[in-house]
C-alpha cells in the first residue's frame, strides 16, 4: 500500500469517461453521480482493497472532507465491483462482487 497516491478528486461540472478511462480506472459514484476514480494502472496502481479502504475512510466526512455518508457504488469497466453503505449505525459497510 506504500505506493498508494490516492484518487483523482472530484471534477466540476462532469468527467468524460472514454472506454479506456472505464477499463483503468475504479470509478466511484454517489447519489449525485461521478464521485472520484482510482487509476489501476501506474504510479497509483490501485486495488479493490485500496479503494474501498479509501472510501471507508472518509465515509463519514463532510464539508468537502469525504462523502457525508452516502451510498457508494465502485466500478471497473462495465461491472460493479463493490458498494459502500452505511450500517444502522452509520458506519461505512464493504460488499464485494
Amino acid at each position: 500500500m506504500d505506493e498508494f497516491a490516492g484518487p483523482i478528486e472530484r471534477p466540476v461540472p462532469r468527467v468524460r469517461e472514454s472506454p479506456e478511462f472505464r477499463r483503468t480506472h475504479y470509478r466511484v459514484y454517489d447519489e449525485d453521480g461521478y464521485a472520484t476514480s482510482f487509476s489501476i494502472e501506474p504510479p497509483l496502481k490501485a486495488t479493490l482493497e485500496h479503494v474501498t479502504a479509501f472510501l471507508c475512510e472518509r465515509f463519514q466526512g463532510t464539508g468537502g472532507t469525504g462523502f457525508d455518508s452516502k451510498d457508494l457504488v465502485v466500478l471497473l469497466g462495465p461491472r460493479i465491483v463493490a458498494v459502500v453503505r452505511g450500517d444502522s449505525h452509520g458506519e461505512p459497510q464493504v460488499t464485494t462482487f
